[in-house]
């Protein structure tokens, strides 16, 4: 399934638009994403999907719950990606490192427009699914940033 999107850099949000851009094209590019799943994604000027790197004020606007997290519609068309997580992780909670968690953001949010909801860790030792809410931590499961295993 091709899926159009475009990448966008909130007004308040100061952040290189063109650098944010190439950096979604390569988490959705990545062979262990969505892609895995048959989807394929593709940059255009009139998207399916609107993926935007928004500071937690534009989230809580949005109507997202938690503005300290990213979100997105579920089987929707706006995606919210935290600019202070985009650029600072939480690889206390999640165990990635940036690069990874970004891996996880992306995915994860294209999860839910996707229609895919939230998902327990299924045991210890095992990978976290790109669907469980990684950023609160992810208790027994180990690292994980592929959609599937």
């Amino acid at each position: 399934m091709r899926i159009t999107y475009q990448a966008i850099v909130d007004p308040d949000v100061k952040y290189d638009a063109r650098k944010f851009a190439e950096e979604v094209s390569v988490y959705l590019q990545d062979p262990h994403g969505w892609k895995s799943q048959g989807y394929t994604f593709e940059e255009s000027k009139r998207p399916a999907v609107l993926i935007h790197l928004s500071s937690p004020k534009t989230i809580q606007q949005s109507g997202c719950e938690d503005p300290t997290l990213s979100c997105a519609e579920m089987n929707g068309r706006h995606m919210h990606l935290n600019a202070m997580r985009w650029t600072g992780s939480m690889q206390n909670r999640s165990k990635l490192d940036l690069y990874n968690y970004r891996q996880y953001m992306v995915s994860h949010e294209m999860g839910h427009i996707l229609g895919k909801d939230h998902v327990a860790c299924p045991g210890p030792g095992q990978p976290a699914p790109i669907m469980m809410q990684q950023t609160l931590g992810i208790g027994e499961c180990v690292p994980n940033t592929r959609v599937s295993q």
